[in-house]
């Protein structure tokens, strides 16, 4: 890796880091919006989210389950 590879690095970062900071739009190569675009819809009809999911009482049964 060449010196201006980690200078590209470290000023892509800078700038994710700035407007992370002041507020603004990170940049279109940041990262985590990349992966945030390419994880939007992947949840199939299978799976539930945190919120989604059931949660049974301490003790129950099948048979208690409505």
């Amino acid at each position: 890796m060449s010196s201006g590879d980690n200078n590209e690095k470290l000023i892509k970062a800078a700038e994710i880091a700035e407007a992370k900071i002041t507020g603004k739009e990170t940049p279109a190569d940041d990262p985590h919006k990349k992966a945030d675009a390419e994880n939007k819809g992947h949840l199939s009809g299978d799976q539930t989210t945190c919120a989604e999911t059931p949660v049974a009482t301490v003790g129950a049964t099948p048979e208690t389950a409505t």
